[in-house]
């Protein structure tokens, strides 16, 4: 699809609205965005300049990627023998105690167990459980085409690989290079129907005991159709490590990439402690109709591009520290907490030497597109799709836009926003809500309940909105 028209050759209705908080306290502090919380929105015709509601942002300007404020969080050590990233490019994993999602589970059982070499198929079951995944000589295990493989509750699988080769895997030329640790890691690839359905109590675990962790979950297109669609519920999905720096979709976006066109199930489910090159720390939805995800917890995943090749005065197009929906249509976004996630890119090939690099927005000189930001989620071609009662809290963009949401290539009612709380959340530029390339009329429904709290762009308040959507209210 070839870039929209400039903002200014576009005729425009421009529905803005003031949003009004006020909190009410009695004997201590409501949580932010509680019922405590008084709203009121007024609503307004015509264009609106940034003096007159410094919430709510002309949508005509660019969103240029200008430094935050606030520093990276500093997180654990992903590797052994410490760690000689920067702190910006640790992920940090924290207790995950409440709120929706799978609950925690113990550590790998040590001994026991099933070794998995090249296929799964069939039922897993907790006698079974650990199942260690080694891979096939490639490193990738499959669902095969015409199987469908079930998890049952309390499943452990750890897709260790191979880790004595993955520690060996040093440039001794290079030790601080951004390409070690890559040889003996595990991918998954679903080509059949897969079905995980853990319980509360018994949450089914996707884990790696893998010191650099594993290559997540990928669905292949079309090759993956015609053995039922994809259901995850009660699952924890934690330490993918998809930092093939300059390589290909399946190992650079996505801990989960959902290239299936059809409709993806994920229910009360957490991914953590993921980490990505490209786009979308946790979950691509790419191409999926009618997909669900609900009641989830997306905490402390990161997208964290680096451009071996990049030369100063670039910019990167990363985007989606959580979730991604892409090609798509018909998606609900319903229930789920977007905690502490984090979008951030740099040029270099040494850990030891990366620098920091903003992120391409629109409009631009070269009206390239496929544009970067979003703290916690980013639409590409959003078709009739809804975000709802989902809490946006702490989410951070180094030098960009969208501390929470950014959306790019948006039609008519593209995506409808209802009832979500926006709280905390910070980014070097633009609203908490960034829109791109808007080809429709109303293209981004905002409805009176979202609630914008604390919210920062380099440091100072952030509008709601900013961009070339045309906003309304219902």
């Amino acid at each position: 699809m070839a870039p929209s028209c400039p903002p200014s050759s576009k005729s425009l209705r421009l529905v803005v609205f003031l949003l009004v908080v006020v909190a009410a306290r009695s004997g201590g502090s409501s949580p932010p965005g509680s019922e405590a919380e008084t709203r009121e929105a007024t609503r307004k015709g015509g264009r609106v300049a940034p003096s007159q509601d410094p919430r709510v942002a002309s949508s005509r300007g660019p969103d240029g990627g200008t430094p935050d404020a606030g520093a990276p969080r500093d997180g654990s050590p992903a590797g052994v023998g410490g760690d000689v990233r920067p702190a910006a490019l640790r992920v940090k994993r924290e207790s995950l105690a409440g709120g929706p999602g799978a609950g925690d589970a113990g550590p790998i059982p040590a001994d026991g167990g099933t070794v998995i070499t090249s296929t799964l198929s069939g039922t897993l079951t907790r006698a079974g459980s650990p199942y260690r995944i080694v891979g096939d000589a490639q490193g990738i295990v499959t669902v095969p085409k015409g199987k469908v493989l079930r998890v049952e509750p309390g499943v452990v699988l750890d897709f260790r690989g191979r880790p004595e080769v993955t520690l060996a895997d040093v440039d001794p030329r290079a030790p601080s290079s951004v390409m070690n640790h890559q040889k003996g890691r595990v991918e998954m690839r679903v080509y059949g129907g897969i079905q995980v359905r853990g319980t509360e109590a018994s949450p089914v675990v996707l884990t790696s005991s893998n010191a650099y962790g594993w290559w997540g979950m990928n669905f292949m297109g079309e090759g993956s159709v015609g053995d039922g669609d994809p259901v995850f519920e009660q699952m924890i999905f934690e330490k993918v490590r998809k930092n093939d720096y300059n390589g290909g979709r399946e190992r650079t976006r996505g801990a989960m990439w959902a290239y299936y066109p059809g409709p993806v199930t994920i229910r009360r489910s957490t991914f953590r402690d993921n980490l990505v090159s490209a786009k979308c720390g946790a979950v691509d939805l790419m191409f999926t109709v009618g997909s669900l995800v609900e009641g989830n917890r997306f905490e402390n995943n990161r997208t964290s591009d680096i451009d071996r090749f990049a030369q100063p005065g670039t910019f990167s197009m990363a985007g989606g520290a959580a979730l991604c929906v892409t090609h798509g249509r018909n998606s609900v976004v319903r229930g789920n907490t977007f905690r502490g996630n984090v979008l951030e890119a740099f040029r270099g090939s040494l850990y030891t030497s990366l620098a920091l690099r903003p992120f391409l927005t629109w409009p631009n000189p070269q009206n390239i597109y496929d544009l970067g930001g979003g703290g916690a989620m980013h639409y590409f071609q959003p078709n009739n799709d809804l975000a709802e009662d989902n809490l946006f809290e702490d989410n951070t963009v180094i030098q960009g836009p969208g501390s929470a949401i950014v959306i790019e290539d948006i039609g008519t009612r593209g995506v409808t926003l209802r009832g979500n709380r926006f709280v905390n959340n910070r980014a070097g530029s633009g609203g908490v809500v960034v829109c791109y390339r808007a080809v429709g009329e109303v293209e981004l429904v905002l409805t009176p309940d979202n609630v914008f709290q604390n919210n920062t762009a380099n440091g100072a308040a952030a509008p709601a909105v900013t961009g070339e959507c045309t906003v309304d209210t219902q």
